[in-house]
């Protein structure tokens, strides 16, 4: 099926202030526009409800939920122009009735949903999966939930917008190594590890000056001195070189001042949680950047590793290998044009629609 005309849903582009909105919206619903396809888009609909998805609450939410899919419906079956030839979704099970997919399907018209954290919150899309014409998820070790669920699926990476992968590379670094993203607590302890074995590391994203600025104890659980003393060092280590949320011009600014980006892209909870391919394995390679990232296997299929991007398995491995590509700019600018020529080649809507146009 050649698709020209699609119906694209991202609840996480309708709620304001999301902090995933803005990427989903440059990357998926702009990106379908410039592979050249009518992008229909839902509109006075509220999922708000439904953000954030960690705390949905069925039992409050069901009213909001059998609503927003009423309207769904409606805008989908009753485009003006007609029907859409597809369904494009990003969506949790909770986002939308079941029923609502079971009748799109019914009218002739696909739905393909995408999912990028099936290898650890596969329960968070399990129903939906169960009811959509084909799953598409980026990670290769999560192929056997989707085989035991007997549904169809693909396994292939995201898919970007060119038009939002300017070229951001480093010619005169200020600093040796960049992390961009959200703070957690692996991730602060990861990027601690980093920055005592030596590199230069600045972190910027969500919430890392709050997690780092110290907090009063008055009112909290005891803690050990060891943990107090762990806390206060990691707080000592990162302070001052981190940062908060970047928008678009920023983060450019900041990456053409970086001599190499960190990847952090373990997920899920628990000490063996498991690396897996993040949509800025992707997008930061395509923009030029010189990109250092934890090592896990998909990584091996997207990219000529060392050649496109540089891969690491422990803080002291990550440390040492930042170290090393910033005394060499030459090297970093050569690894950022070959990954951004490989992303701009195979990982943009127009390579990817063609993989998917065969599944339908």
């Amino acid at each position: 099926m050649k698709l020209r005309r699609v119906f694209a849903l991202v609840p996480d582009c309708h709620v304001a202030g999301w902090r995933y909105g803005e990427v989903w919206r440059k990357h998926f619903q702009d990106g379908l526009h410039q592979a050249g396809l009518t992008v229909l888009l839902p509109h006075d609909i509220d999922f708000a409800w439904a953000r954030p998805p960690q705390h949905y609450d069925a039992s409050h939410s069901a009213a909001a939920r059998a609503r927003a899919s009423e309207q769904l419906k409606g805008q989908i079956l009753g485009a003006e122009g007609g029907p859409p030839q597809a369904v494009f979704s990003c969506c949790f099970s909770h986002d939308v009735e079941p029923a609502l997919v079971d009748e799109i399907r019914a009218a002739g018209i696909p739905w393909i949903n995408f999912f990028c954290d099936s290898l650890y919150a596969f329960d968070r899309v399990a129903e939906l999966a169960s009811h959509t014409s084909l799953n598409w998820f980026v990670e290769s070790q999560a192929a056997e939930q989707y085989r035991r669920l007997g549904v169809p699926y693909l396994c292939a990476p995201y898919a970007l917008n060119p038009d939002h992968l300017p070229d951001a590379s480093c010619d005169r670094p200020d600093h040796g190594l960049l992390f961009v993203g959200a703070a957690n607590r692996r991730r602060i302890r990861s990027a601690a590890l980093i920055r005592l074995f030596g590199a230069d590391l600045q972190v910027r994203g969500w919430n890392w000056p709050e997690y780092l600025r110290p907090k009063s104890s008055a009112g909290r659980p005891k803690s050990s001195v060891w943990k107090r003393a762990a806390r206060l060092a990691v707080c000592r280590l990162l302070e001052k070189r981190s940062g908060g949320y970047l928008d678009e011009m920023s983060l450019l600014s900041e990456l053409r001042r970086s001599a190499v980006i960190l990847g952090l892209n373990q997920g899920g909870i628990g000490p063996d949680a498991a690396s897996y391919l993040k949509l800025r394995d992707l997008e930061f390679p395509g923009l030029g950047c010189c990109c250092l990232t934890q090592y896990h296997r998909d990584l091996d299929a997207i990219f000529d590793l060392q050649h496109e991007i540089a891969t690491f398995r422990s803080p002291w491995e990550a440390a040492r290998i930042a170290r090393d590509l910033a005394r060499h700019p030459s090297r970093c600018r050569e690894i950022g044009r070959r990954a951004r020529a490989r992303v701009l080649a195979e990982h943009t809507w127009s390579s990817r629609l063609a993989v998917l146009e065969t599944r339908l």
